[in-house]
């Protein structure tokens, strides 16, 4: 669960995380200092989502590529052995 939470919505709110932290900030700095707070209501909504997409997209892309092994490696699915739990795992084609 921790893993689709790190990789699809983190990166898909992160903009939209900072946005509104700089909209509270920038609030209490309107009210200390005067002037016009901006409005969260009024911010760029489709901009932020499409950055959202476009970072979640890029996490997902670089996992992709950092994870994995040789194409020519063969997979062993998870097994037990001697009463204990094997991962699943990649091993190197043997000639």
């Amino acid at each position: 669960m921790s893993r689709i939470v790190f990789t699809y919505i983190v990166p898909f709110l992160l903009p939209a995380a900072v946005y509104a932290a700089w909209v509270w900030y920038r609030t209490g700095y309107v009210a200390r200092h005067g002037g016009e707070a901006p409005r969260l209501e009024q911010g760029p909504w489709p901009l932020l989502l499409f950055v959202g997409a476009v970072l979640a997209f890029a996490v997902l892309a670089g996992a992709a590529l950092m994870r994995g092994g040789s194409p020519d490696a063969t997979y062993v699915p998870p097994h037990l052995e001697n009463g204990q739990m094997v991962p699943g795992h990649l091993e190197p084609k043997t000639p």
